[in-house]
């Protein structure tokens, strides 16, 4: 559990980035109806999280910075008895000050009349409104209010900025408590797929699979970091394949891209197995391919390379395996210059890990690939996809392998924190073929 005092730090922190007389403003993530009076489970707005820890809708934060000081000004719905009975008891103003750390704390109903004021000091906002959204409704209605004071020499705030670059800046670097819970959520992804691996099997269901994994994260008070992709066969080819409704058939691969979010930080894994518990010839020609790949690829996470570095290095192996299998006639020079690969490898190696899935921090800074340091996370994750197609040869058809786990940059090397699920064949088969747990 991420102890309170951490949230006011960053904020502070946030408040750094800002210019003097300035206000950002973010609002917490809406409920969102499934259908008629039905809702989606609430998921709030990663960034929001980020800076207050508060985990309920109806919110917004203020923080106002000037040349002296910063203070962060919470606005939350006001407890009632309809809320109490329908969804569950609100904690007032006192209670929430006091357990996240807001320097003032009030409710919505006195938004506008507070932002008003602050908007009056303000020359720069930074926000992160979203079109028609109750903030930005209210922010709207300020600005008309001030205007109407430009016979006195009121003036609206000049300049307009957008707070994600800075936050997600910010949600670059993990702290010790952050990587405890993407740590956590990766042991219980990782034992999920152990036991998915024990269970396959020909002629059941993907989606019996699926539901499988999200039983395993539920046990552990986890749950879906995102859709999970579960592809038997040639669906695995497909890199999105999200409608998991097909049978295993005896003699195909699985592709497994399934993982947990605990406590709102998420985990991402790939693993690909022979759904009858033992790989043929080409499928393990095919799949030693990409682990191979994959571990060249992990041993360039190092301080001071970049996520290109790491593509490379994957695209590098696959581009010459390709060739000596002979799904590429063309020579090694050629297929890296023309991106032949991209015919059967099409995506990028990895993405950052954290509060969402891919985590929304920049790749590229003043036109320069971003360097590795110690507290990043992120993925990689290696494929091969190879679709029918008159220039391969049958027997390699409908194969689809991607291996993915989620890496640690330290100061002595990377650690994979996903580590714990089974990727060799050796492994693999292993698995599949005990009755051990």
């Amino acid at each position: 559990m991420i102890n309170y005092s951490i949230y006011k730090k960053r904020r502070q922190n946030f408040a750094k980035h800002m210019k003097s007389d300035s206000i950002a403003m973010i609002e917490s993530s809406p409920i969102k109806i499934r259908n008629n009076d039905s809702t989606n489970r609430y998921r709030q707005c990663s960034n929001f999280l980020y800076l207050t820890g508060y985990n309920e809708p109806d919110a917004v934060l203020l923080i106002y910075k000037n040349k002296k000081s910063s203070i962060s000004h919470f606005f939350s719905k006001k407890p009632n008895d309809h809320d109490s009975i329908w969804t569950g008891e609100l904690l007032d103003s006192k209670e929430i000050s006091k357990t996240y750390k807001f320097d003032r704390c009030d409710y919505l109903d006195s938004l506008e009349r507070k932002l008003i004021d602050y908007l009056k000091r303000t020359k720069s906002v930074y926000h992160s409104l979203v079109k028609n959204s109750f903030s930005a409704n209210v922010f709207d209605a300020c600005i008309l209010d001030i205007e109407k004071g430009y016979r006195k020499g009121v003036e609206i705030p000049s300049n307009l900025y957008s707070m994600k670059k800075i936050i997600h800046q910010l949600r670059l670097i993990k702290n010790d408590d952050e990587i405890s819970l993407i740590r956590k959520a990766c042991d219980i992804s990782a034992d999920a797929h152990k036991k998915l691996m024990r269970i396959c099997k020909a002629n059941i269901s993907e989606k019996a699979l699926e539901s499988n994994l999200i039983y395993n994260f539920g046990l552990n008070n986890a749950t879906e970091a995102y859709t999970s992709i579960v592809a038997s066969g040639k669906n695995a080819c497909i890199l999105h394949y999200i409608n998991n409704s097909s049978l295993l058939n005896n003699g195909d691969l699985l592709l497994t891209d399934a993982a947990c979010e605990f406590q709102n930080y998420a985990s991402d894994i790939t693993r690909t197995i022979p759904i009858n518990g033992k790989f043929t010839s080409n499928q393990k020609l095919i799949y030693n391919l990409v682990l191979k790949a994959q571990t060249k690829a992990i041993e360039k996470c190092i301080v001071g390379n970049t996520l290109r570095d790491v593509h490379m290095a994957a695209v590098r192996v696959l581009s010459r395996g390709l060739i000596d299998i002979g799904l590429l006639k063309n020579d090694y020079k050629t297929v890296l210059k023309k991106e032949l690969y991209k015919k059967f490898y099409m995506h990028n190696t990895g993405h950052w890990l954290g509060l969402d899935v891919h985590d929304p921090s920049d790749y590229v800074v003043d036109e320069k690939p971003v360097t590795l340091k110690p507290g990043m996370i992120f993925t990689v994750e290696p494929g091969l996809y190879i679709r029918p197609d008159k220039s391969v040869e049958k027997k390699f058809h409908n194969i689809g392998i991607r291996i993915e786990d989620d890496i640690l940059i330290t100061s002595h090397g990377p650690e994979v924190l996903t580590a714990k699920a089974p990727k060799s064949v050796r492994e693999i088969e292993k698995i599949m073929n005990s009755n051990n747990e």
